[in-house]
């Protein structure tokens, strides 16, 4: 009888030491300051046809990383088969987390065609995603 009141307490002890007081679904929303005013429309970075460099601090999470990027619906993916979950390098752009630091370069754009470009990380179950605008060159 005492090994099962002593299973019962251990079993209890697990399930009250398990669980959270945040439900799932109940993150804060990621805050991201930029080092440097940039300038938006309509949420939507505006990015200059010559190209730019963005920074940008996460207030609130420690270590987020890159879930994906899209422009024009093709995706992009860290190589998350060398275990790298940083960084996304394409001959265009080039984002690149470290730490709670997110920065984004754009390469200087030779096309008539404006490029978009929606970038999202991630902190575990909360999300971000950023929208640049690369302006053509005319």
């Amino acid at each position: 009888m005492k090994i099962w009141r002593l299973a019962f307490a251990m079993l209890a002890a697990f399930s009250l030491a398990s669980c959270s007081d945040d439900p799932d679904g109940k993150w804060d929303p990621m805050v991201w300051k930029a080092e440097v005013p940039v300038q938006t429309t309509e949420g939507v970075y505006t990015v200059s046809e010559t190209g730019t460099e963005f920074t940008f601090s996460c207030k609130n999470y420690s270590t987020p990383w890159i879930e994906n990027a899209e422009s024009n619906g093709e995706y992009y993916y860290p190589p998350r088969e060398a275990n790298d979950y940083h960084t996304i390098t394409t001959d265009w752009f080039k984002a690149e987390t470290s730490s709670n630091t997110l920065k984004v370069v754009f390469e200087s754009n030779e096309t008539a065609e404006e490029r978009p470009l929606q970038l999202t990380v991630t902190a575990g179950d909360i999300f971000y995603t950023f929208k640049f605008k690369q302006s053509a060159n005319k």
